[in-house]
């Protein structure tokens, strides 16, 4: 199995995505470390929470930051995923409790406990990685790889122009992130629009798994407005996911290797560029197999009934 730290701001594609984590076979998620970004840092820990609780798997559940290294920071994305998050569909409050531990503190913990062994996976800002890095700079050298859901390098952005959502919220932190030596992978929206949940799609998830794939089917019923009245498209696009599925199966994606660096002011803030190096250690997806995704997705989360 493979150890996991995910790192998330749920969220409707962050649940799409920790549903899978949590009841995929071959992925041990060491621990949920939460973020703004889709809502707010503290619903962001109640939520993680609410899913841990829904996929009946108990994992710890650090607050992260809440607040970018330097920017004033972005109203939160309420507007896409509802004000909790979810599409206000409500889920019941958790029982469970965070951990003590800041995300960083965790992050950086977890590392040196199993060094070489744990992958770090960031579908938010990337505050509490850049955070992670500061206390502890040597688990560059001791993560086994970093996988980012963020950015756009061959494409406009979902915020404005030049930039993505995740790396918008903290350019200064993504920065970091993208230049420490450590390896990396980025699934920008360059592949993550490839991906559509139609909602023919969610209504087959929710007959395999009820609870589970019903809440994921109400939920993105808010999140595919958003899609239908800002931009005329039919269904919603599962970000988040495209990174937790380049764990299980890398050989589904085409990659490019090279530099990778954000615009940190300006009008192109947020904005992520690559400069193409075969041999670097930092990559972007560019394609990913639409129909072996969308088919493995509904088995793993059919697990969940």
């Amino acid at each position: 199995m493979q150890k996991i730290i995910l790192d998330t701001d749920p969220g409707i594609d962050d649940a799409i995505a920790i549903c899978y984590a949590l009841n995929h076979p071959q992925l041990e998620v060491l621990a949920l470390t939460t973020i703004y970004g889709n809502v707010a840092t503290e619903l962001a820990t109640q939520n993680a929470l609410r899913l841990c609780e829904l996929n009946k798997h108990t994992v710890p559940v650090a607050t992260g930051a809440s607040l970018p290294l330097k920017i004033k920071p972005n109203p939160v994305a309420d507007f896409v995923h509802g004000a909790n998050g979810f599409g206000q569909i409500e889920l019941p409050a958790p029982s469970l409790e965070p951990t003590s531990f800041s995300a960083a503190e965790m992050i950086v913990d977890t590392i040196n406990k199993y060094p070489e062994e744990v992958t770090l996976v960031a579908v938010g800002p990337l505050t509490n990685l850049a955070i992670a890095l500061e206390l502890d700079p040597e688990i560059a050298q001791k993560v086994k790889e970093v996988v980012v859901m963020g950015g756009a390098f061959h494409r406009n952005g979902n915020v404005s122009e030049h930039a993505e959502a995740n790396i918008w919220n903290d350019p200064h932190a993504a920065q970091q992130v993208f230049t420490a030596d450590w390896p990396l992978v980025v699934h920008g929206l360059d592949v993550t629009y490839q991906i559509s949940f139609s909602a023919d799609y969610l209504e087959k998830i929710a007959a395999k798994s009820h609870n589970v794939g019903g809440f994921l089917r109400e939920a993105a019923k808010f999140y595919s407005e958003f899609y239908k009245s800002q931009h005329n498209f039919d269904g919603c696009c599962p970000h988040d996911q495209l990174a937790l599925t380049y764990l299980c199966h890398p050989e589904w994606y085409s990659l490019e290797s090279g530099s990778l660096d954000v615009v940190t002011e300006g009008e192109a803030i947020g904005k992520t560029t690559i400069q193409s190096n075969e041999n670097s250690n930092k990559s972007i997806a560019t394609k990913v197999n639409r129909e072996a995704l969308l088919k493995e997705y509904t088995e793993v989360v059919s697990r969940a009934a």
